[in-house]
């Protein structure tokens, strides 16, 4: 019996978020309203504000929702025993494919994410992109190590990748004829093996 009664509670907060993450992608998080959100949902304004005090609660439940997967994601699929180099395109790739199956909430999250100044942001956004940044960073010292990557700067080589990635959601055509991840392989190639021929480089 409880259960039951769980079940409709769930799906509306489910609603509610979904409905909050595309109006956040499509109208940003300044123009989206706590009545356009329960309006999107198909929920009152009294239902939805049982379920979240105000709009930067949805907001920071999608956000940490995100952050969190892509984490997760992103430490599974990269073997601990592999090159610096496979590493850094499994991380890219990796990153492409969460991005591409969770577009809405990415758009939603790349402000705070990556973005938003520090006191502006969530301590769990700081310490998950903290975090990310981290997983990042290491494999690039590892590769410098190993003497697989020359960089002299690691964490302006860690922004420049991250940044490669993040801002793929303002140009990215999900229905056009190259995956997220497709597109990550070759920013992978261009900074592993740069654009130049190497019998040219200077």
């Amino acid at each position: 019996m409880r259960g039951k009664m769980r079940e409709p509670a769930a799906d509306k907060v489910t609603a509610i978020l979904e409905t909050a993450a595309e109006l956040f992608a499509s109208k940003g998080y300044e123009a989206t309203s706590m009545r356009d959100i329960a309006q999107g949902a198909g929920v009152s304004k009294s239902l939805l504000y049982h379920h979240f005090t105000d709009k930067y609660q949805i907001f920071t439940r999608i956000t940490s929702q995100s952050g969190l997967g892509l984490n997760e994601a992103v430490a599974r699929a990269i073997p601990k025993e592999a090159s610096a180099s496979e590493q850094l395109e499994i991380f890219m790739r990796t990153t492409a494919d969460f991005f591409e199956e969770n577009r809405l909430s990415w758009i939603s999250a790349s402000q705070e994410f990556w973005t938003s100044n520090e006191a502006q942001m969530s301590l769990q956004m700081k310490l998950r992109r903290d975090s990310f940044e981290t997983m990042l960073r290491r494999i690039l010292e590892e590769g410098v190590k190993r003497g697989e990557f020359q960089i002299s700067d690691v964490r302006l080589a860690g922004r420049m990748i991250l940044s490669s990635l993040n801002w793929m959601y303002r140009w990215y055509n999900p229905a056009g004829s190259r995956a997220a991840r497709d597109i990550a392989g070759e920013y992978y190639r261009m900074i592993a093996f740069g654009i130049t021929p190497r019998g040219e480089q200077g």
